[in-house]
């Protein structure tokens, strides 16, 4: 009899403690967003998910905010034990066998990238693509930069070229504590090595806050792989084995969106065209998840430095085409294109490419940053050169004080587009998702 009672209080299903955890959950799990579902198949006898299969609600958010506020405050550690601020840059062991707190088997996209030092070929072949492609520029007067962008690229040579070579240095280091007035490369500094340890824990109690608010809105399947890369030596929130940052969460964003709403294939090799690609972080993203496509980048000759040097670096495997590769090309085929995994450009090759050859092509906030010329220039080859679809997120006025450029609402398409997304997005700009049609 004794022995049954031990039984029914400690070992069975129903045993006290199960009872009292099946409550505690109950109303724990008010904390929850729709995207995270727990039912039992035994009456009153729900149990708690890993921590890597949560994802709070808005009221789950404040609660969670506030605990990892006073952990953070008064032991200067994150309520989550696992997470902390990366600053190594390196990979730990933590990956070798699966726990509550990230998924497994590994989806973190930077545990699968290789991470090896560039060539010295390489370097020579950038910088002369570099040196090459600017001086075409300087040379013609119907590529004319904003003064904002001026500025801009003022302060990228400045950082990255030294003598017409390129900062080697410099560019190992291009997310790391870089001060410009580039949105591309200042969001970077959110997290940086010169802040307090405790000061980068408490800014990143925001980034989880925008984690669980984002899984919400966009594919999981994109969240729980959305990690950051190493290069650049940039510090980033390692949270469920994921290294998160304001940009690398922004780009899961547009992937989740590109994913739900478009029929293009992970299997086929789709040619993506991203205009203003920047360092090449969101061809990075696409390249991970469309893994046989060819991801093209059109960009100023600092920006295609910057984005050369990260994509090859992120992988050393892959075969990059740049300006070298196409200088002689009058006339730019598909086929030319999809010999190369990524192929990054300087913006006077826009018109060489062929009539309706791009899957996709996207523009994220740059348009609404050039000079009236230019973005007639762009958008009339966008309408050219898109196959199906254009994916556009640009604020939607002029924005005169800082930039002096047009916004979407003055993008001047001519062509009759299927409108799949028209939405006002978190980052206040309006999102586009058009469908050619002919």
């Amino acid at each position: 009899m004794i022995k049954f009672i031990k039984k029914i209080l400690f070992e069975s299903y129903h045993r006290p403690s199960a009872k009292a955890q099946h409550i505690y959950i109950f109303f724990y799990k008010f904390l929850f967003n729709s995207k995270t579902k727990i039912f039992s198949e035994r009456l009153m006898l729900l149990k708690k998910p890993p921590n890597s299969m949560i994802y709070y609600n808005s009221f789950g958010r404040i609660v969670i905010m506030l605990l990892n506020l006073f952990w953070v405050i008064l032991f200067n550690k994150f309520f989550e034990k696992e997470s902390f601020v990366d600053q190594s840059n390196k990979l730990n062991d933590k990956h070798l066998r699966g726990n509550n707190e990230s998924p497994w088997p590994v989806q973190a996209s930077h545990f699968y990238e290789q991470n090896k030092p560039i060539s010295k070929d390489f370097f020579n072949k950038i910088n002369k693509d570099y040196l090459e492609s600017n001086e075409i520029l300087l040379n013609n007067k119907n590529f004319e930069d904003s003064d904002w962008w001026r500025s801009c690229r003022e302060e990228f040579e400045k950082l990255f070229i030294k003598d017409k070579e390129i900062n080697i240095n410099a560019l190992e280091n291009f997310r790391n504590n870089v001060v410009t007035k580039a949105e591309i490369l200042k969001d970077q500094n959110y997290l940086k090595k010169s802040n307090s340890e405790r000061m980068n824990k408490l800014k990143s109690i925001l980034l989880i806050n925008l984690y669980h608010k984002l899984s919400e809105n966009i594919s999981l399947e994109v969240l729980r792989t959305t990690s950051d890369s190493f290069i650049g030596n940039n510090v980033s929130l390692n949270y469920r084995g994921q290294r998160i940052n304001q940009r690398i969460l922004r780009y899961a964003y547009y992937l989740s969106q590109i994913k739900r709403n478009t029929l293009l294939n992970y299997e086929e090799k789709n040619l993506f065209l991203d205009i203003g690609g920047g360092y090449g972080g969101l061809s990075r993203v696409l390249k991970n998840f469309y893994n046989t496509s060819t991801c093209v980048i059109v960009e100023l000759p600092e920006l295609c430095l910057l984005s050369s040097f990260f994509l090859k670096s992120n992988f050393p495997n892959k075969k990059i085409g740049t300006f070298d590769d196409f200088k002689k090309i009058e006339r730019i085929s598909s086929e030319d294109l999809k010999k190369f995994d990524f192929v990054i450009l300087p913006q006077f090759f826009m018109k060489k490419f062929n009539d309706q050859i791009f899957d996709l092509i996207i523009n994220t906030t740059s348009l609404g940053e050039m000079t009236d010329q230019m973005q007639d220039y762009y958008l009339n080859n966008i309408e050219r050169c898109t196959k199906k679809y254009f994916y556009s997120v640009n604020r939607a006025e002029k924005r005169v004080e800082k930039y002096n450029s047009r916004g979407f609402y003055d993008f001047r398409l001519k062509k009759k587009w299927r409108s799949i997304l028209y939405k006002f997005t978190h980052t206040y700009h309006i999102e586009f998702l058009g469908k050619r049609v002919d």
